[in-house]
């Protein structure tokens, strides 16, 4: 299914693993980016949170499909080398992403923050965007 020049919202809710405390919520399809939005909760493994940041180099790519479509900015997240240090292991931060548009048709992605990943890299894979379900936004 293709919905054209629509800003679209497909509903997500996909838990990272194995580290559980990343959230994918939804992604927003326009003409102008693709946005991938967040909730990341501080993880007990830290006296008081941790810290999150996101590379620079992070990407979004299209299963099947060799084009590469890199991270131009982000909201409520530092890009490296800088850093959000939370202040208590209770702590939330939602963020969001953004990317050059992607077509408007329904497809798998991959979200890639490092090419050699470990569990704690922003990594996700066969991301399904089903534009069927999809909510056009105003």
């Amino acid at each position: 299914m293709i919905k054209r020049n629509k800003t679209l919202l497909v509903p997500l809710n996909i838990v990272r693993e194995p580290n559980t405390n990343l959230v994918l919520f939804r992604a927003i399809l326009n003409k102008e980016y693709t946005r991938l939005d967040f909730g990341y909760i501080a993880t007990e493994e830290f006296v008081a949170g941790g810290w999150i940041r996101i590379s620079p180099q992070t990407y979004l790519r299209r299963q099947g499909d060799k084009t590469i479509y890199t991270l131009t900015h982000a909201d409520n997240i530092p890009i490296a080398p800088d850093h959000y240090h939370f202040q208590s292991t209770r702590d939330w931060q939602y963020f969001s992403l953004y990317f050059p548009p992607i077509p408007q048709e329904s497809t798998s992605i991959d979200l890639i923050e490092e090419d050699e990943p470990n569990d704690n890299d922003f990594n996700y894979y066969d991301i399904k965007l089903d534009l069927s379900i999809a909510e056009e936004m105003m």
